[in-house]
């Protein structure tokens, strides 16, 4: 394959990427803002920023990071920049761990999107609950926390297999080469 012709189709991979990424990402915001019916939900954008982490290098990473975090922050009604920091440096750890040191898999997604979303909902259940010694914390942490803790590790496994679709019909462009057989191999 001729190599302009390679780079060509990878930008054009990435750029349909980038933007099913980020059709998937306004999709998850206007999920969590006009389903808000006092009950709990998922956080769709956690596991979003994570998924993208997982595939993605680590500058991108902590740009969709932050937007995902301030776009967070504008659904749960929080300290604006609250979930755009802590989650876009908890991204940025894990491309940079995957990058470099583990491998891509289902497990580590598994394990860094229950950390993720665990810290985040911590952050945000003691910004909003902590602090005020008057109000009920085990209900609000059992009724509210916990459910969405579980919906949003639920929600992520479908999020993981959308981004492997889109990781693996868009990703990298393979060269394929075919060997001819060659009649003059000497043989000693």
């Amino acid at each position: 394959m001729n190599i302009e012709i390679k780079e060509k189709r990878e930008r054009l991979h990435k750029l349909v990427r980038m933007i099913l990424y980020m059709i998937l990402m306004v999709f998850s915001y206007i999920f969590m803002l006009t389903l808000r019916t006092g009950t709990a939900l998922p956080s769709l954008l956690v596991p979003l920023a994570v998924c993208f982490a997982m595939r993605e290098q680590p500058f991108g990473t902590a740009v969709f990071a932050a937007v995902c975090g301030l776009m967070s922050d504008s659904a749960f009604s929080v300290i604006p920049g609250l979930h755009a920091v802590f989650l876009m440096w908890l991204c940025l750890l894990i491309s940079l761990l995957v990058n470099n040191v583990l491998r891509r898999s289902f497990f580590n997604f598994l394990l860094f999107e229950l950390v993720t979303s665990g810290f985040m909902s911590f952050m945000r259940y003691v910004v909003l609950y902590g602090i005020d010694p008057s109000l009920p914390r085990g209900l609000i942490m059992k009724n509210i926390f916990v459910p969405e803790f579980i919906y949003t590790n639920i929600a992520a496994l479908v999020l993981y297999f959308l981004t492997y679709l889109i990781d693996r019909n868009l990703g990298d462009v393979s060269e394929h080469y075919i060997e001819e057989k060659s009649t003059n191999i000497v043989r000693e």
